[in-house]
């Protein structure tokens, strides 16, 4: 099975994300994000993306994160995301091989395969769930993805794709202590 479309919307009445994937043999897999699997999702994605040879032969963090940010640009540039998820394919239905409703997913595991490609597993706490072969440009575009859909609810919270530099006071100017 290869990925055909990635899809990723919010839904406001479950205060979810649904994730719907469909493959070039007319299979379709549902599934639900939420917050707190999302959060936990994007921590794994980011060391997925940190994985990648370009990033990692990097020793500077900031060299790193430069790195990290060119990639994902690039990459994500790739994809179109103007096109709209096909609900069906022309010649037959799609298969729902886990089932029409989407299906709570609890757990996820990222594992580094051979030549630049690495795995995503994604399962429900009980149930069968999916491995998806992600190569680094499908990484890029399904992160952008998820970080375009949250920032869409009202989740409050930041995917981003490093830490934020903190900034340094230089010595001897401390900056004044406040108590609310």
């Amino acid at each position: 099975m290869t990925i055909h479309q990635i899809q990723i919307r919010f839904d406001e009445t479950e205060d979810r994300l649904l994730l719907r994937l469909s493959t070039t043999d007319n299979c379709e897999f549902r599934f639900w994000l939420t917050r707190r699997f999302t959060k936990r999702l994007w921590r794994m994605l980011v060391q997925m993306l940190e994985w990648d040879r370009a990033v990692n032969q990097q020793s500077d963090p900031e060299a790193r994160n430069n790195v990290l940010d060119l990639q994902h640009e690039g990459y994500s540039q790739q994809a179109d995301y103007t096109k709209a998820f096909e609900e069906h394919a022309p010649d037959a239905p799609r298969r729902l091989l886990l089932g029409e409703a989407p299906v709570l997913l609890a757990r996820a595991e990222g594992k580094k395969r051979d030549k630049g490609v690495q795995m995503l597993s994604l399962h429900p706490l009980q149930g069968q769930g999916i491995d998806i072969t992600l190569d680094t440009a499908l990484l890029h575009m399904f992160t952008r993805l998820l970080r375009e859909q949250v920032t869409k609810t009202d989740w409050d919270v930041n995917l981003a794709l490093y830490e934020a530099r903190q900034e340094t006071t230089p010595a001897g100017e401390a900056q004044p202590r406040r108590l609310n």
